[in-house]
């Protein structure tokens, strides 16, 4: 196992459905696209139960690609899978590495040059995937890490959460250099704060519209949602507090200078599969977690505790400039006193905050809908001066 110039990163755990598929449109644009590079292929399983492991060993990569699965540490998360593979990147010496999620649909041999480009090229040290996607999927990305994100570092990076990445040798290297790498769905958000905090270029741009198997599971909010949020919110909090002195001497990003979302009229491929989402789930779920932590809702939120929980209860709205006072003020409590209680609270509150959202959006379309997005993150650049004064 000599050096290698890419390495191609395959986190899973049970996706013996799409694992050959994702495989398989790696290595056609591997070929199609770099195939004066020595390049590899690994697959991290994080401890599969099902064909997975076993489908992955026995697919056919060609001579000048080299294939590889190994075990991430079991049961762990997607961040150690992940982390596993950054080591086997250091240890071939890969100048770039990607990750690819193994559950992808819709992935194309292009995707892979999408990725490694602008790095190949010297343009950027990470690069993020943006993708159309249902007006009614990304709750997290859309209500929290993309607003914060935008808040704290002054760079307005849409789905700091996409999954897909590119990465330099340096960014590994600053990664496995942090003491707070996540084992878990905190990862994402880990890489994105990583290249930000570092001063690393960072590029994104459209993929292509994304299916992948994950959206099935919106149905029951508080089972597959909840503590995926959890995990988002409490590396989110974290990093904020490990580098609190970098991000407060970022300059903001002037209200002007946030990137009004483009119009999709010249696009004619094919739109994101249909979420489908209970609002009533989500208002109950959330509710039930507000109910049983009545006293620490209170001190997080002050006077609009009454406001709050009567909102929650009576399932009326959760507005955008509401949701980013009370994320605020939850991540200066969780400075003060890092208890994953907090946590626990914001994530019921989300659910209410994404109930808002999915009922205004219900009638809108794909642009409408992304206007209310980019709205929820100018709330949050207002607040930007209520966090500096409070953490």
């Amino acid at each position: 196992m000599g050096k290698k110039d890419i390495v191609i990163g395959i986190p899973s755990y049970n996706e013996e459905a799409t694992i050959i598929h994702v495989m398989s449109m790696v290595a056609m644009g591997l070929q199609e696209f770099y195939p004066e590079y020595k390049s590899m292929i690994v697959v991290a399983d994080g401890g599969s139960t099902d064909r997975t492991v076993r489908l992955a060993n026995s697919f056919r990569v060609d001579s000048n690609i080299e294939k590889k699965v190994v075990k991430a540490p079991r049961n762990r998360g997607k961040g150690a899978t992940i982390k596993k593979i950054m080591h086997v990147s250091e240890s071939v010496k890969a100048s770039m590495l990607a990750i690819v999620d193994s559950d992808l649909l819709s992935i194309k041999p292009s995707w892979v040059d999408y990725l490694l480009r602008p790095i190949a090229f010297g343009h950027a040290d990470f690069t993020v995937s943006r993708y159309l996607r249902d007006k009614h999927d990304g709750g997290i990305t859309k209500l929290l890490t993309y607003p914060m994100v935008t808040m704290l570092w002054g760079e307005e990076v849409r789905q700091p959460m996409g999954g897909e990445v590119g990465m330099s040798s340096e960014l590994v290297r600053r990664c496995l250099e942090q003491p707070m790498f996540p084992d878990d769905f905190g990862i994402d958000t880990f890489l994105t704060t990583v290249a930000l905090a570092n001063d690393m270029r960072v590029h994104g741009g459209i993929l292509d519209a994304k299916f992948h198997e994950s959206t099935s599971k919106y149905v029951e909010p508080k089972k597959h949602l909840l503590g995926m949020f959890n995990q988002v919110a409490k590396a989110l909090f974290e990093l904020m507090v490990y580098y609190e002195k970098k991000w407060k001497k970022c300059t903001p990003l002037p209200f002007h200078h946030a990137k009004r979302p483009r119009k999709l009229d010249k696009y004619k491929g094919p739109l994101p599969t249909p979420v489908t989402l209970s609002r009533d789930a989500l208002w109950k779920a959330g509710y039930e977690i507000l109910d049983g932590k009545r006293r620490l809702l209170k001190e997080i939120c002050g006077d609009d505790y009454d406001r709050l929980l009567e909102t929650m209860r009576e399932r009326s709205h959760l507005d955008g400039d509401m949701w980013a006072e009370i994320v605020i003020r939850a991540a200066a409590a969780y400075k003060r006193n890092p208890d994953d209680k907090i946590i626990e609270l914001l994530g019921g509150i989300w659910l209410g905050r994404y109930a808002t959202f999915v009922e205004s959006t219900e009638k809108m379309n794909l642009n409408v809908a992304e206007l209310d997005v980019h709205k929820q993150m100018l709330y949050f650049l207002n607040k930007r001066d209520l966090l500096m004064h409070i953490y």
